[in-house]
């Protein structure tokens, strides 16, 4: 088999990225008064599912998009792919629902004059 995986046992609630993108989801949610119990819970929900993305790609990284089937012998569809689909998925269902998505597209240029290539 492969090399064990040390990103799979890495504490990703450790690290910087995961406090600054919780920070950020939760100054985003203050700042429109949201901050009842419902909104914050969302937020940690949405950050389980950042933790689980962040390990099934570490393990998409190690052993790569096919695996070998020791039953059959063959390569297969290595089963992170498809979760870490779901699990975007799930995450966007809930960025939406706490309303970051029409903030991210309100953000985000509009088209015009400067976008041509």
């Amino acid at each position: 088999m492969g090399k064990p995986n040390a990103a799979a046992g890495k504490n990703w609630r450790q690290t910087k990225n995961y406090r600054a993108l919780r920070q950020s989801m939760l100054d985003d949610l203050t700042a429109r008064g949201l901050v009842d119990r419902a909104y914050t819970d969302k937020v940690e929900e949405y950050m389980d599912f950042w933790v689980q993305r962040q390990k099934l790609e570490a393990d998409i990284a190690a052993r790569g998009v096919t695996v070998l089937d020791a039953k059959r012998e063959m390569p297969v569809e290595n089963r992170s792919v498809s979760l870490s689909v779901q699990v975007s998925r799930q995450m966007l269902a809930i960025f939406t629902a706490l309303g970051l998505k029409e903030d991210a597209c309100a953000a985000s240029p509009q088209g015009g004059d400067e976008d041509e290539l």
